[in-house]
């Protein structure tokens, strides 16, 4: 296969041995698709360091160490250090020294060709040609929770299929992919990695990296997609987020908590972009062929949900929204949609004017399949509709505000309305 980077008619290049290393901590509902991934676009090796797992990542990647597929690498952390480094060095100082290239990425990274015909390896070797290229710098893709609430079935790359844009400034970070021979034996950061002397950094595009005048190398001063980029997958959904990433934190920092800011500063769903059904198709059926060879060895892989807390709360009140209040013949009507932390139907509204409030228990339901599109576990029937008079508020009004009555008898705060508190005459 040729690439975008060398010119039509030349001959295949030979292709080189592409090695993965990564840092795994409870990732067992996502190791087996992460693998085939990889194995479809051509990666022929995987040195996996195994912190501290307990969710079954360490059986599962026994298993397929067993199988020949991984190379698991017990790495408890080190006293006092984060491990995403120390394990860093341990694979490329130990295990992996022999390959030509190796991509140093994590378990919500996903090597991602810019075309169906090409893989890594065909980019590697026409990069590899030119002189002095010692690391490829794959600029990250960050895509958002595509407005999912819930861990639904179905593959990573295909649940999410909305993303920041390409000028969101976090997708100036990038991945290394290093070529052995140059690598200096020490990282700058988990995205950077010293090169010996007259060895250089490029892009997928083959240009050099200019490195972030502020925050140096690990960060590009372009963001350059041309022949691969790397997809990162960096909170899925908010249950995903929220029942793994905090309670994993980060591998490269003892103290960086991942809160309720970082999911609402990475869930970027700024455009459409979904993976290619061909790139999904293949990635089917190499995870066939891996599950089949577990279950022959006993294996049984647990199922996304049995890593999950059954009973997750998406949102720790309720959600909601109103779409329209209007006012008619002395009856208020009010239309939207909102349903509690376990996502049923929220039973009862408040209804505010001034200095008055009525509650109201919602007797009309109406079935929303838009609203279940963006959160899939939830009650179909979330919407609602509800009425009452006028005259409940003793007064002419011309605002109001609609709070949820939760479970426990608490207010939520207002529902969200576009049009602010207004209402309107119908």
């Amino acid at each position: 296969m040729n690439t975008a980077l060398e010119p039509p008619g030349q001959p295949p290049r030979p292709l080189p041995r592409l090695a993965v290393a990564a840092i795994f901590r409870n990732e067992a509902p996502y190791v087996v698709e992460w693998l085939a991934h990889h194995r479809v676009v051509g990666v022929d090796a995987f040195y996996i360091a195994d912190n501290d797992s307990d969710d079954g990542t360490s059986e599962l990647l026994q298993a397929l160490h067993e199988l020949g597929y991984v190379k698991r690498i017990p790495f408890p952390s080190p006293p006092g250090q984060a491990p995403q480094m120390p394990a860093y060095a341990e694979i490329l100082g130990r295990h992996a020294a022999a390959e030509d290239w190796v991509a140093v990425i994590d378990a919500d990274e996903f090597i991602m060709p810019e075309r169906d015909d090409i893989g890594p390896k065909d980019v590697l070797a026409c990069l590899g040609e030119r002189p002095g290229v010692g690391a490829v710098a794959m600029n990250w893709a960050i895509y958002g929770s595509s407005w999912l609430a819930n861990h639904a079935a179905g593959l990573v790359i295909e649940r999410f299929t909305r993303r920041a844009l390409q000028s969101f400034e976090p997708n100036l970070h990038y991945k290394t992919i290093l070529r052995m021979a140059a690598y200096a034996g020490q990282a700058r950061n988990p995205h950077h990695f010293e090169l010996k002397p007259g060895w250089r950094y490029v892009h997928t595009n083959g240009q050099n990296v200019q490195f972030h005048e502020r925050h140096g190398p690990g960060l590009s001063q372009e963001v350059v997609w041309t022949g691969l980029r790397l997809n990162h997958y960096i909170v899925k959904s908010r249950e995903e987020f929220s029942t793994r990433k905090q309670r994993n934190g980060s591998a490269a920092s003892l103290t960086r908590i991942k809160d309720e800011s970082y999911f609402r500063a990475y869930d970027r769903n700024d455009t459409r972009d979904p993976v290619s059904k061909y790139w999904q198709t293949q990635v089917h059926e190499e995870m066939r062929h891996i599950l089949q060879d577990l279950e022959s060895k006993g294996y049984h892989p647990p199922r996304p949900k049995d890593s999950i807390a059954s009973h997750f709360a998406p949102f720790s009140r309720t959600h909601g929204h109103i779409d329209e209040i209007h006012v008619h013949n002395n009856e208020i009507q009010v239309r939207g949609w909102a349903f509690s932390p376990t996502g049923a139907p929220t039973e009862r509204l408040m209804i505010k004017a001034g200095e008055i409030s009525c509650a109201i228990n919602i007797c009309q339901r109406i079935a929303r399949p838009d609203v279940r599109l963006h959160y899939p576990m939830i009650d179909l029937e979330c919407g609602f509709i509800l009425s009452l008079s006028t005259e409940v508020f003793q007064s002419s009004i011309d605002s109001i505000e609609v709070y949820a009555i939760e479970t426990t008898g608490e207010l939520s705060g207002p529902l969200p309305f576009p049009g602010g508190s207004r209402i309107r005459a119908a």
